[in-house]
């Protein structure tokens, strides 16, 4: 059986995900429960759980408090939230799990299934520390991600190594500046969504690059060509916004 405890500032919410878990996921028990992020990190340590359902923001704090006032790389965490779009990069970055609320069946078991897989398999990974280290960066900051690989592999390195990606019908390539080659099974719309806002531009329907990581872009030529020699493709509608980007960076 696996321990949980929920943390959440409202009721209805951790009431809902007990009974969410006692019917569809027999297989943990809900050892304690906390409205914020004191009462949270004392049930932690009291109970020492498996698994944290964690909500985003509570009136005393954020799960991330929760997760850096008592992580020790003992439990797995679901974050819980009515609102992804603050936190989206952070959380995603570090391929922690989130549901959004209002919970319904398939995202609470996708969720659970995934984490019960790691917890099972007993290897620990990062992912926390980058998501703490992540939370803690400002803005202009160059931040860390996690990289989901196959047969469960994960990879962590700097947003700033990546070159560019490409999307295939049920993967994501990554091209790293020091010629390493990641496969994702992530989707290629899930990571131009995540990219979009920090320096990485579409070039085309299946690749964007880091603006970064140019080193020369014709105004007159659909041929782009990156600081390691890699030579791509542009659109014509997206050279003339690409062009003026760049010289913007």
């Amino acid at each position: 059986m696996i321990r949980a405890v929920i943390i959440d500032d409202e009721r209805n919410s951790r009431d809902i995900i007990s009974l969410m878990l006692g019917k569809y996921c027999p297989q943990i028990e809900a050892v304690g429960t906390a409205a914020n992020c004191r009462e949270g990190i004392e049930q932690i340590r009291n109970h020492k759980p498996q698994l944290v359902f964690l909500d985003l923001e509570m009136p005393d704090g954020t799960g991330f408090d929760v997760l850096a006032g008592a992580y020790d790389a003992s439990f797995e965490a679901i974050f819980v939230t009515a609102f992804e779009k603050r936190f989206l990069h952070t959380i995603r970055l570090s391929e922690v799990e989130l549901i959004l609320k209002p919970i319904d069946k398939e995202s609470l078991l996708q969720a659970v299934g995934t984490v019960i897989k790691r917890i099972e398999n007993k290897n620990p990974h990062p992912r926390y520390e980058v998501l703490l280290a992540n939370f803690n960066k400002s803005a202009g900051e160059v931040r860390q991600m996690v990289i989901p690989c196959s047969q469960g592999k994960e990879v962590t390195l700097s947003v700033d190594e990546v070159s560019y990606f490409e999307g295939f019908s049920e993967k994501t390539v990554f091209y790293l500046e020091d010629g390493r080659v990641l496969n994702s099974p992530r989707s290629f719309r899930y990571y131009t969504e995540l990219f979009t806002n920090m320096r990485f531009y579409q070039i085309n329907n299946h690749q964007m690059v880091q603006v970064s990581h140019l080193q020369k872009v014709d105004p007159d030529d659909t041929k782009i060509v990156l600081r390691n020699k890699v030579v791509l493709e542009v659109t014509d509608r997206r050279r003339k916004e690409l062009l003026v980007i760049w010289k913007s960076r």
